[in-house]
C-alpha cells in the first residue's frame, strides 16, 4: 500500500506539520463520480471508534510540549466512551471517585463552526494561540505524546539546548521504551511502508530530541528511507547569544540528522529577498509555517499519487536517490516559486530560497562549482494547457550521461489548495481561484560545500571543546560529499578551523 509514516517533533513542526494535514484532508472526495489524484491509504489509517463507525485518521506520531496542545483532546468524539461505561475504572475502585481538574482552554470560534457544521469565518493571525487552533482533522488517541518534562515557552527552564533534547529522550526511551510505545502501533498496521516523514526544528532542544530518535529509527528500520524536513525560527527580532545559540543547535542536529537520515532537507525563512508577492509575518508562527508547508507539501506530492494512468508517482526512497548520486549526499537545498512565477516555462531555478543555513550576512561565499549540481528533483502543480501537452514534455526524463546531473522533473494539474485555515501569505491576483501554482526544486548542489564550511567558521568558537573535533570533522565529512573535479582543490583554510 506504500504507506508513510509521519512523525512530527517539536512547536513549529507542528503548526508546518497541522497545514500538511489540512492540505491532506482537502483532497477527499465524496461523490461517486469523483476520484482524487491522492491515495489516501498512503498517509491516512483506516480503523473503527468507539460506536463502530470507519474512521480515517493521520498515519501520525505527535510530540509536543506541556502546554502546547492547547484546547485539543488526546480522546476525541471518534473514541469518546459514553458515560458510567468505564469498566476498568470502577473494578480498581468501587467507591465514588473524585476528580480533580484544570478548567480546559476555550476553543476559538473557527473550531466551534467546525464542530458545528457550519462554514468557519476566515481567520486572522490574532486568532491564532496554538497549532490545534486551525487544525481541520481528527488524531487518534496513541498519536498525541504530550512531554510534561517541559513547559512550552518556559522562561525558567526552555526547552533550548541540543544536549537538553537527547538528555529528554534517553531518559523517556529508558523509562517508557518510548519508540515501541508510540511509534511500532503504526508502523506495524502498514502492509508495505514506503518510508518516514519526520518534521523537526533544527535550531532548538528539538534538534537533539530528533536526532536520538533518528538512530533509533535507523536501528529499527536499517533499510527504510527516512525524508527530514528540518525546519528552523525566524531569528531577525532574536538577541545574538540565542543567535549563537540557535546556530550551534543547527550545526549539531545536521551532523547528526544526516548520518542516519537518507535525505534532509533544512528549511527556513530568508531575513531578505522574499518575492513581492510573498507578505508572511516573521512574528506569526502560523505565517511561516503556511510558507513552509507548501514547499514539504509540494515537493513530495509524487510520494502520494495514485497509481493510474495520468500520473506518474514517485516513492520516497527514488526521491532520495535521485538527489544522494554519491551515496553520501544526504542534504539538498530547497527552492520554491508560488503563482504567476510558476506557470513560467523557464530553466532557471525556483526564485525563493529556503535553505537557511547559517547567517547570511556575510553571504555564502561562492567558488567556481556553487552552482553545480548532482541532483534535481523538481515538482510543477499548474493547470494542464489544452494547446499543448506540456505535462508529458515536463515529465519527460532521460537515463542520465555519467557526471551529469540527475534531473527529475513531475507536473500535475492539482494545485495547492488556499483553504479557510491558511493565512493569506500569497498576494497574487488569483480571480476568485481557491488554489494557486507552485513549483519547488530540491537539489544536491555543490553551494553545500561552502555552507558547511561557513557553517563551521561560524560556530567552532562557541562549541565545547570535547565536542567540537568532532563537530568540525563531521560538518567537513558533510560538505566534501558535495566536492568534485571543479572546487576539491579550490579552497586552502580547512586547517584554520
Amino acid at each position: 500500500m506504500r504507506e508513510i509514516v509521519t512523525l512530527q517533533l517539536g512547536n513549529l513542526s507542528n503548526y508546518v506539520a497541522t497545514h500538511f494535514w489540512n492540505t491532506q484532508e482537502s483532497y477527499f472526495t465524496y461523490a461517486e463520480d469523483e476520484k482524487s489524484l491522492v491515495d489516501h491509504n498512503i498517509h491516512w489509517r483506516p480503523g473503527i471508534g468507539e460506536d463502530g463507525s470507519d474512521t480515517f485518521l493521520p498515519r501520525a506520531v505527535v510530540y509536543d510540549l506541556k502546554g502546547a496542545f492547547g484546547p485539543l483532546r488526546k480522546v476525541n468524539p471518534m473514541y469518546d466512551v459514553a458515560p458510567g461505561q468505564d469498566v476498568a475504572l470502577a473494578s480498581l475502585w468501587p467507591g465514588k471517585p473524585a476528580v480533580h481538574k484544570q478548567n480546559p482552554l476555550s476553543s476559538i470560534d473557527y473550531q466551534k463552526d467546525l464542530d458545528a457544521g457550519i462554514q468557519p469565518g476566515k481567520l486572522k493571525a490574532s486568532d491564532i494561540r496554538y497549532w490545534s487552533d486551525y487544525s481541520r482533522v481528527y488524531y487518534h488517541p496513541k498519536s498525541l505524546v504530550q512531554l510534561y518534562d517541559f513547559e512550552l515557552n518556559s522562561s525558567i527552564m526552555p526547552f533550548e539546548r541540543f544536549e537538553m533534547g537527547t538528555e529528554l529522550f534517553e531518559s523517556l526511551e529508558k523509562e517508557n521504551e518510548m519508540v515501541d510505545r508510540d511509534w511500532r502501533p503504526f508502523v506495524e498496521e502498514c502492509d508495505q511502508m514506503q518510508g518516514v516523514q519526520v518534521y523537526t526544528t533544527l535550531d532548538d532542544a528539538w534538534g537533539g530530541f530528533a536526532s536520538s530518535y533518528l538512530e533509533a529509527l535507523r536501528d529499527e528500520h536499517p533499510k527504510t528511507c527516512i525524508w527530514v524536513w528540518g525546519l528552523q525560527s525566524p531569528v531577525a527580532t532574536i538577541a545574538r547569544e540565542k543567535r549563537r545559540l540557535r546556530l550551534a543547535n543547527t550545526a549539531m542536529s545536521l551532523n547528526q540528522a544526516c548520518a542516519q537520515a537518507s535525505m534532509v532537507v533544512p528549511l527556513g525563512l530568508p531575513d531578505s529577498r522574499v518575492p513581492s508577492g510573498i507578505a508572511v509575518d516573521s512574528s506569526s508562527a502560523w505565517n511561516v509555517s503556511a510558507l513552509l508547508a507548501t514547499a514539504t507539501e509540494t515537493a513530495s506530492l509524487q510520494s502520494r499519487l495514485r497509481l493510474d494512468g495520468r500520473s506518474q508517482p514517485l516513492g520516497m526512497a527514488d526521491m532520495a536517490q535521485c538527489l544522494n548520486v554519491s551515496g553520501r549526499q544526504t542534504l539538498a537545498n530547497m527552492r520554491m516559486s508560488v503563482g504567476p512565477q510558476a506557470e513560467l516555462d523557464s530553466e532557471e531555478p525556483p526564485e525563493l530560497d529556503l535553505s537557511q543555513i547559517g547567517s547570511s550576512k556575510d553571504g555564502v561565499k561562492t567558488g567556481s562549482s556553487s552552482n553545480r549540481a548532482f541532483g534535481r528533483l523538481s515538482s510543477l502543480r499548474a493547470p494542464e494547457d489544452p494547446a499543448k501537452d506540456s505535462s508529458a514534455e515536463y515529465m519527460k526524463n532521460q537515463r542520465p550521461i555519467i557526471g551529469n546531473t540527475v534531473v527529475r522533473n513531475y507536473k500535475t494539474s492539482l494545485l495547492y489548495p488556499l483553504l479557510d485555515s491558511f493565512p493569506s501569505i500569497y498576494n497574487y491576483d488569483l480571480q476568485g481561484r481557491e488554489s494557486i501554482p507552485v513549483r519547488t526544486s530540491i537539489a544536491s548542489e555543490g553551494s553545500i560545500v561552502y555552507k558547511m564550511k561557513n557553517l563551521r567558521s561560524q560556530v567552532s568558537p562557541f562549541i565545547s571543546l570535547e565536542e567540537r573535533e568532532n563537530l568540525v570533522n563531521g560538518l567537513a565529512d558533510l560538505g566534501a560529499a558535495y566536492e568534485d573535479d571543479w572546487s576539491s582543490g579550490s579552497d586552502e583554510d580547512d586547517d584554520d578551523l
